[in-house]
């Protein structure tokens, strides 16, 4: 992935997860990473008075859509540090990586256009 896709698939992030209404994600910082195919981002969340801190961790796949193109495919997934109040919370993971299945869905629409 190049780093013009990688710097689109941050900003499609956060754009995605600005769309989440029933809970509230604020970026905190990039943080570099030495492989061209991965990105991270920590970002907290709040939902229902219950705040936390997590990464967001992207990795891109090229597949072929046509002879000529490729398409970029990134997965997102999300990590708790182990010293994270929610790292044992199967609720708050399980609502962020709900919440990153449907970002993952508008990340995929927007990046490969153009």
């Amino acid at each position: 992935m190049t780093e013009e896709k990688k710097q689109q698939a941050i900003k499609l992030l956060k754009q995605g997860l600005e769309t989440v209404e029933e809970r509230e994600y604020t970026e905190i910082a990039e943080v570099p990473t030495e492989d061209s195919d991965r990105f991270e981002v920590k970002y907290s969340f709040l939902h229902d008075s219950v705040e936390g801190i997590f990464t967001v961790v992207g990795r891109s796949n090229e597949f072929h859509a046509s002879d000529e193109e490729k398409d970029l495919k990134i997965t997102l997934l999300s990590e708790f540090a182990e010293d994270s109040l929610h790292y044992d919370s199967a609720t708050a993971k399980e609502q962020v990586d709900h919440d990153l299945i449907n970002v993952e869905e508008y990340l995929h629409r927007h990046i490969n256009e153009g």
